[in-house]
């Protein structure tokens, strides 16, 4: 075990319930200066999407994860599923593990799934001289489970970066696999209860004061948070399930590589 004190760094963050204090500044933490962002980025998901991949498409962006827990052996790090891709950070000590598994993923998503997929790797310290920061708190929903928050404006910085092509990570030659061992998406589709889901993506406009931002944050969620099941899509007994589950020839690529079975 390493005697590095940022080693530790994320697991000693205290983590904090109640997604109402998600704008409070005391839980999170300064990422060090020596850790990496990592970003990947399904090229063209909206049309694959448009045409009934939504599932190939949220595996590959889950894949990453997979790839990079499994090779750091499930040590802890912070983490965003963003559907169509993945963020996430590492110190120093991981970085090779990380690009190693962010490449042969990068191929595995081309050569299993047809995509493309973007991949980079974004030093801290450049995206704070380009003038924003990354931080990272721990939101645990239950005593069992926490989900990185990431605040600064720096992984919006990065994802742009991405998309221009900047810090790229080059895919692994055709042929690499991989560990994805524990990739699953076997969850049906969920149809609106209320005729419609809604997404909500609020960003702080250039110059408005963050006091502000915060405080309608809180209040449009502690809104939200009143109006019951409203606030989460999700049925109270969980997904539905249906075998064979309409992800299960993903879930077989992902432990034998290779072309799909099926197309969706």
């Amino acid at each position: 075990m390493s005697d590095r004190p940022d080693q530790g760094f994320y697991s000693n963050i205290p983590p904090f319930s109640g997604f109402v204090r998600l704008m409070e500044a005391a839980h999170y933490r300064r990422l060090p200066d020596d850790w990496t962002i990592g970003l990947t980025d399904i090229v063209k998901s909206t049309d694959a999407i448009s045409e009934r991949r939504y599932k190939a498409v949220n595996t590959a962006g889950a894949a990453t994860i997979a790839a990079i827990a499994n090779a750091l052996s499930h040590k802890e790090f912070p983490f965003v599923f963003g559907g169509d891709g993945a963020s996430f950070a590492l110190p120093d000590a991981d970085l090779e593990l990380a690009r190693e598994a962010m490449a042969a993923t990068a191929a595995w998503v081309r050569d299993s799934l047809g995509l493309d997929m973007r991949i980079a790797l974004i030093p801290v310290a450049d995206i704070r001289s380009q003038g924003h920061d990354v931080l990272v708190a721990r939101y645990a929903p239950s005593p069992d489970v926490s989900y990185a928050m990431f605040t600064g404006g720096g992984l919006g910085w990065a994802e742009a970066a991405i998309k221009r092509g900047e810090f790229a990570v080059a895919p692994a030659p055709s042929g690499a696999v991989p560990d994805l061992t524990g990739l699953s998406c076997r969850f049906e589709r969920m149809p609106a209860s209320r005729g419609v889901i809604l997404s909500v993506i609020a960003i702080r406009a250039k110059g408005a004061p963050e006091t502000e931002f915060r405080a309608f944050i809180e209040h449009l969620v502690t809104m939200i948070e009143r109006s019951g099941q409203a606030g989460s899509p999700v049925p109270g007994q969980g997904p539905k399930l249906r075998w064979p589950p309409e992800g299960l020839d993903f879930e077989a690529r992902a432990m034998r590589g290779g072309p799909l079975l099926f197309r969706r």
